[in-house]
Formats: structure tokens, sequence, C-alpha cells
């Protein structure tokens, strides 16, 4: 089962790495870009499941991600 973007669960911690790990690329990044770095970061699979699920494009900055991640 797949979660959907909206649906990633807030914790802190989760919340605060997952930050620091978008803030470690370039922008703009692709998905496949977020979707490397979270591997590589080791984040936990519900975040990785979240990432896949966003649209194939280019994003602008951390701020876009996460509003994209959280349906903010």
């Amino acid at each position: 089962m797949t979660s959907s973007p909206d649906r990633l669960a807030a914790h802190p911690s989760t919340d605060a790495r997952l930050a620091r790990t978008l803030r470690s690329i370039d922008y703009p990044a692709t998905k496949d870009d977020l979707l490397r770095i979270a591997v590589v970061d080791h984040l936990d699979v519900p975040t990785i499941d979240a990432i896949h699920e966003l649209p194939a494009r280019d994003y602008h900055g951390v701020s876009e991600v996460l509003r994209m991640l959280t349906g903010d």
C-alpha cells in the first residue's frame, strides 16, 4: 500500500531530517534528484514513498517540495 503525498505523517524528527536532506541539494531539482538524495540519506520508507508519488517535474526549493509532500 502506498501513501499519498498529502498523508506524509508529521513527526518533528522526520520533518527536521527531511528538511535537512532537501537543503543539501541544488535546485531546480527533479523528482529523480529528490528520490536519489532521500535514498542516499536513508530517509524512512513512508517519506521515500511520498516523494515517489510527487509529479515528475522540476522543483525550485525546499519549501515547494515540503508543500507538495504535506499538502499544505
